[in-house]
């Protein structure tokens, strides 16, 4: 049919992504939910909880704090949300005190 197939907005393509990280979460498919969020970055590049969502990953899945201080300092660095930001710090000093 003419005109069936519409191209969804940049705000459907991120609610449906962000229900695929969880549902990736939820079965412990780390890779996937990787996928997921970067996809979400794609689209909207400052999405400050897709970005220490990453973080959460290397830091509490994957257990690679390399990778997670990294992250988190990105977020610390280039987020302008306060609380999201807050929680990257949080999750910093947790990470160096499990490695002092």
């Amino acid at each position: 049919l003419p005109g069936a197939w519409i191209d969804p907005r940049n705000s459907e393509l991120i609610a449906l992504y962000r229900l695929r990280y969880k549902m990736a979460m939820d079965e412990g498919k780390y890779d996937a939910a990787m996928i997921f969020l970067n996809k979400i970055l794609e689209l909207d590049p400052a999405n400050a909880e897709a970005k220490f969502s990453k973080g959460e990953i290397y830091h509490r899945c994957l257990h690679d704090y390399p990778q997670a201080i990294e992250h988190y300092n990105k977020v610390i660095r280039l987020t302008g949300d306060e609380k999201t930001r807050l929680r990257a710090r949080e999750a910093m000093s947790e990470i160096m005190e499990l490695l002092s």
